[in-house]
């Protein structure tokens, strides 16, 4: 039998990030009662956050053959989740559970954390903070054997704050593992007072320059290993 850990990069704030936290370990108990679950815990204490190093710190010890990284706000559907779990482990590149974006508005969220079920809340345009948008490559969650992930390195700890490490890890991954393999779902996204950005898309100019490097190498094997080899 595959062992599988869920990964899960997570800062406290004592407030609402701890109550999606609680509701989504509660959900990933019960969908997956044999996957090991791993909270990378990256406190306020430790400087600015940094992904790399709060999901770094949940795979400390770990010996699972395949991985969900996942974000801890965001589900997806467990049998799309389950299928890219044995599309990783029977050798695919690495694995997105989902196509399609769909970010809940403030109100619904506080309707699902109290029991109504998610798919039906958010089923209406109107539950929803925007419209629903195509997933990023890397971003979200996603499902990589063990021994793939250690050859892109994971996430660059470069990426300190809000955004670009995402990205910067699928545009490395396509590169040197071969392209996602991507299922038919939905990601559902729980709403949380957005990160200091510059933008809704940048986090700062020293990460929107390290992600155009990674955009850059992306069709090249030999750049990006240069760049992943940077990191020391």
């Amino acid at each position: 039998m595959t062992r599988v850990a869920v990964v899960v990069p997570f800062r406290s704030d004592g407030a609402e990030r701890d109550r999606h936290w609680a509701w989504l370990a509660a959900r990933w108990h019960v969908a997956f009662p044999d996957w090991e679950l791993r909270l990378g815990e990256h406190p306020a204490s430790a400087g600015a956050w940094c992904k790399a190093v709060a999901v770094a710190w949940a795979l400390e010890d770990c010996t699972a053959e395949v991985l969900v990284v996942a974000d801890a706000d965001v589900w997806a559907t467990p049998s799309n989740v389950a299928r890219a779990a044995e599309l990783a482990a029977g050798g695919a590149p690495w694995v997105m559970p989902h196509r399609q974006v769909r970010r809940l508005s403030a109100a619904t969220t506080v309707r699902v954390l109290a029991g109504e079920p998610l798919e039906e809340a958010a089923a209406p345009r109107s539950a929803l903070a925007e419209r629903p948008y195509a997933a990023m490559r890397g971003g979200g969650l996603f499902v990589i054997r063990r021994s793939s992930w250690l050859a892109v390195g994971g996430f660059d700890a470069r990426f300190c704050g809000w955004g670009g490490e995402d990205e910067a890890f699928g545009r490395a991954a396509d590169a040197l593992l071969g392209d996602a393999v991507r299922l038919s779902g939905v990601l559902w996204h729980l709403w949380h007072l957005p990160q200091p950005r510059l933008s809704r898309t940048v986090g700062s100019e020293p990460q929107r320059q390290l992600v155009a490097r990674y955009r850059a190498a992306r069709r090249d094997r030999r750049a990006m290993r240069q760049l992943i080899d940077e990191r020391g």
